[in-house]
This record gives C-alpha cells, structure tokens and sequence, in this order.
C-alpha cells in the first residue's frame, strides 16, 4: 500500500506543485462556467426584456384610448396622437425601424357605426420583433374594445363561461425538472473533460518521455503502479468536476432567469449522494482514459483514441434532456456514464427509488473500475504494449 501512496503522491505533486495545472484543472473550470453561464442569462435576459413600443394612433377613440391606458404604462409603449396627413411619414419610420405601430381609425369612427361597418387600418413591420409584439397586444386592446360595443348594441352576448382549475404548482418539482435537463449532461461532460486533461500525460505522456520505462523497472509491482496511476487521477479529475459542479450551481439561477425563485431546494443529502455518484464515475473515466493511454504509443494517439469517448459521452449527457425523470428499470443503471445520468436526474428530481439507484449505480462502477484497474496491470505487466514504439 505504500508504494500506492508513492505513485499517488508522485501524480499529485506533478500537478499540485504545477501553478497552472493547478489553475487549469482545479479552478479554472468552475471559473470559467460561472463566467460564461452568467453572462448568457444576463444576455438572454436582457434580450428577453421588451423595449418601449412606440405607437402612433390617427383620431384616437375614447374607449379605446381608456382600455389601452389601463394596462400599458411608460416602460411599455409610447402612444402619441398624429395628424392624418402624417401617415406616409409615420409608415416609412415603421419601414426603416425607427417606429413600431401605426393605427389609423376613420375620422367620426363612433358617428359612423350605426350606419357601416368602418375598417381600422393597422400598420407595422413584421421584419421588427418588437414592431409585431406591440401588433398583437394592440390588437388584444381592440378586441375588446369590440366586444364592447357588440355588447352595448346588443346587450350581454355571452353564451358560456370557462372556469379552468388545477392542481397547485410545485415549486420544487418545477425547478427540479430544469436543473435535471441540464445539470447531469454538464456535470458528466466536465467530469470527462477534467480527466482528459490530465490522464493521457500521466501515462502516454511518460511513455512517450521514456520515463514509464524507467518506473517499471524499479521494485514497485505494476498493479501498484496501475492503482496509483488511478487513484491520483481519479481524485484529481473529481477535484476538477467539484470545481465545475460549483460553477453549474452558481451560475444557473441566472442562466435559467430563476429571478427571485429560491433553488435552494436541495438538502445535504442530496449533494452528498450527487458526489458519490460523481466518486464512483470519475474512477470509470479515468480507468477507460488510462487504458487507452497505455495502449497508445504517444499523447497524440492517446488524445485522437480518447476523442471519439468524449463525444459519445456528450451524447449520453444530452440523453438527460429529452426524458421525464429517471428510468425505473434498474438495468439501466448498470451502464456506465448513463448510469450516472439518470441516477444524477434522480436525485435532482426527488425520486422515490433515488437510494436504490444509486446503490446499483456505485456498486456498477466498482466493479467496472477494478476491471479496468485489473486490465491495466495486465498492459504493464505486457512489454510489447509498454515499449512498443
């Protein structure tokens, strides 16, 4: 066990005793989710938010004028009143996006509706979003504005009344289900990529240097070398997904514009089993990665071979996004990485079976992971793979 702790330390200091390693791998990828992830809510907020509609009206109605008034306010439009031979100026602002919304009522409109039927011209620019939003809240304004008067020539022309009742919203269960569609497909993709970043270096890179020759040569056994060589990066690689794991948590409330919604509707049970779950799966990758890596003849090759994982990982990860809560059937859970998925989709959607799942889920990737410790102890029990050039 000592000579474990040796080939443990050794991985460690390379990468602790490294300042930018150090910032790549264990600070960086919080950091930088944080940033990117709150920017994009800032930005998709601020493009969500309406600006002032401006909205010119020719011979504005009274009740009209009334029924609009009382829902718009300053923030949400401007509404000035425009002389009749204003018109082709007001409509070519509307075609050059300087204006929105142009409504033209026939002079005398309320004179004239006990003996035709008068058209209201309305004018706007269907190319401009926020031309077409003030079209259709207006259009809302003279629908009832219409409704009205079909009720005061003919009294009250209601036939029936819809009255729709519901269950009462489950706060929880709401913000559960968005942070199930996108925490297990991120936290699986860093979790991947923090291992990528230091996994092929750990033993392509050193066979490739020529320094793995020299460390098989000494009196330490392989297996010790080959769970050493694991256990360092495992540990490494889960330092690098807690980090990122921190960054999706901070950043998400502002990247799914939560606003004032408390998401802090996870216990610490919750997170612990989240991180037993990330425990278990960071030793799957990093077993898979150092298995390649020593089959490899140089990083290079380790990083190509590695590459087409990472992808297939991505695609389990975006499975999270298109199903509604965890699986039931337990043999799911005995895949590796989508295992971790829909264990992770449990946990975040307070399932009933989350215990069991996860029991399945780590007792899987166990014993996936000394399968792939035994297998890498056999390839550097083998010179032909070790020293093959």
């Amino acid at each position: 066990m000592r000579n474990v702790w040796t080939i443990f330390k050794k991985e460690w200091d390379r990468v602790i005793k490294d300042k930018r390693l150090v910032f790549s791998v264990m600070l960086l990828p919080g950091l930088m989710i944080f940033l990117i992830y709150s920017f994009m809510g800032t930005a998709l907020n601020n493009f969500a938010q309406e600006e002032t509609a401006k909205v010119a009206i020719i011979h504005p109605v009274g009740d009209f004028t009334a029924i609009y008034t009382s829902v718009e306010t300053a923030q949400t439009s401007q509404v000035i009143t425009i002389l009749a031979s204003e018109i082709e100026q007001y409509k070519n602002l509307i075609d050059e996006r300087e204006w929105d919304l142009l409504i033209i009522f026939p002079d005398d409109f309320e004179s004239i509706l006990a003996t035709t039927i008068p058209e209201i011209e309305l004018y706007y620019n269907p190319n401009e979003s926020q031309s077409s939003l003030a079209l259709n809240r207006f259009n809302t304004y003279l629908d009832v504005y219409k409704n009205a008067l079909i009720a005061e020539k003919f009294g009250d022309t209601t036939v029936f009344d819809v009255a729709a009742n519901s269950t009462p919203i489950n706060t929880n269960e709401a913000i559960g289900e968005m942070m199930s569609m996108l925490l297990p497909m991120l936290v699986v993709m860093f979790l991947f990529a923090g291992a990528m970043s230091i996994g092929p270096e750990s033993i392509a890179g050193e066979k490739e240097r020529g320094t793995m020759a020299t460390l098989l040569i000494t009196p330490v056994k392989r297996s010790e070398i080959a769970f050493g060589k694991i256990l360092s990066l495992g540990v490494l690689s889960l330092i690098s997904a807690v980090s990122s794991f921190i960054g999706i948590i901070s950043s998400l409330p502002k990247m799914l514009q939560l606003g004032e919604v408390d998401i802090n509707i996870y216990h610490f049970k919750d997170y612990a089993m989240i991180l037993v779950v990330l425990f278990s799966t960071v030793f799957v990758i990093v077993g898979v990665i150092s298995v390649i890596s020593a089959y490899a003849k140089s990083l290079k090759e380790a990083n190509t071979l590695i590459t087409p994982i990472y992808i297939l990982t991505i695609l389990v990860g975006v499975s999270s996004m298109f199903g509604e809560g965890a699986n039931s059937q337990f043999y799911w859970y005995l895949i590796p990485l989508y295992n971790t998925v829909q264990s992770l989709t449990a946990v975040l959607m307070f399932d009933q079976n989350t215990v069991l799942y996860i029991l399945i889920t780590v007792t899987s990737n166990i014993i996936y992971t000394l399968g792939l410790v035994f297998l890498l102890n056999r390839m550097f029990k083998s010179e032909r793979i070790m020293f093959a050039k």
